[in-house]
């Protein structure tokens, strides 16, 4: 009989992506305003240490939620209304000019699947719903994976200024990018406001700014075959994004086989080198599009893909080995 697994924290929508991280408490939570939020499918947790003053600091992490709103209304193509949906709608039929945020945003997703030789690509949502992993789960036919499959492909997306066209049968899902441009512009606008130590999660996808209160700031890693909460090790980091991907949140083990959410967008089957992925690297946008990037190549051409891109990484198989760049090993405390 199929023994059927599931162990989901939050519904997801445009970014599909894991809360893989548990805060390490400090010694004192005195002034600093936590603010948490749902948006883009996912719980969002912004920290701020207010230096005193704690009704300017509240204002700015409002501000930065708004501008989530924002980036969530131009990028989710859960919206109807949005442009990235109606780019989607005209597929195959006409071009659809968009603002230059978004235009700008799909170049850098199609550069970032070359980078990645086609681990990352934005056209994955051609699959359509042929993985879902709620009560209706099942495995799909080889007939099926291979006819969704035939839709992804980041080169058939064509720029011209700011038009966008995508052929019939294409779509395009953010998902892998969008969220963490979210979590870049949220810190830049906190900076901005004259407060330069914050946090802001995105479901797991993180990035700090400063200081917590004198101290590094302290990431747990979420062992990723243990029960939740039981930690690897935390991280200890300053003006870093820290971005956990693994195969143990939306999952289902069938005949003893594990199918999970991270799909390889070459073979449309779940990617199978990896169990967790972890990168700690400057910028929250190419930590996002790295990790799944990484999780998908596996250990051998994942490292690979770390070291060409500067990043640190730590990589575990599913065999529970670890693989890790010195830099990670330096910031990284196992348990």
């Amino acid at each position: 009989m199929n023994r059927l697994i599931s162990r989901t924290l939050f519904s997801v929508g445009i970014v599909g992506a894991l809360l893989a991280y548990r805060f390490i408490p400090q010694s004192s939570s005195s002034g600093v305003v936590r603010v948490q939020q749902t948006l883009m499918g996912t719980v969002w947790n912004i920290e701020v240490v207010d230096h005193g003053h704690p009704v300017e600091a509240r204002r700015a992490v409002n501000q930065a939620y708004d501008e989530l709103a924002r980036i969530e209304a131009l990028m989710s193509e859960w919206r109807p209304e949005s442009p990235i949906s109606q780019v989607n709608a005209a597929a195959g039929k006409h071009a659809v000019e968009v603002p230059e945020e978004l235009r700008a945003i799909i170049e850098r997703s199609v550069r970032d699947s070359e980078i990645t030789q086609g681990a990352f690509d934005i056209t994955w949502r051609g699959m359509g719903r042929l993985w879902h992993f709620d009560d209706s789960f099942r495995v799909p036919s080889r007939d099926e994976v291979e006819t969704a499959r035939r839709n992804i492909d980041y080169r058939a997306i064509r720029v011209n200024g700011n038009s966008i066209y995508l052929p019939e049968g294409k779509n395009i899902g953010l998902g892998g990018i969008a969220k963490g441009y979210a979590v870049n512009r949220a810190v830049e606008l906190l900076v901005k406001a004259g407060f330069p130590d914050c946090l802001v999660d995105g479901g797991g996808d993180v990035r700090v700014s400063g200081t917590n209160q004198g101290q590094l700031w302290r990431l747990g890693i979420q062992n990723p075959r243990a029960l939740h909460g039981e930690l690897l090790g935390v991280v200890r980091v300053t003006n870093r994004s820290v971005v956990t991907s693994g195969d143990y949140e939306r999952f289902r083990i069938v005949n003893g086989v594990r199918y999970h959410h991270i799909i390889d967008p070459r073979t449309g089957w779940p990617a199978d080198k990896s169990a967790s992925v972890t990168v700690i690297c400057d910028d929250a946008e190419l930590g996002v599009v790295l990790d799944k990037a990484i999780f998908i190549l596996g250990p051998e051409k994942g490292m690979e893909l770390a070291r060409a891109q500067h990043v640190d990484a730590l990589i575990i198989d599913p065999q529970g080995r670890q693989y890790s760049t010195p830099g990670f090993a330096r910031v990284f405390d196992p348990r």
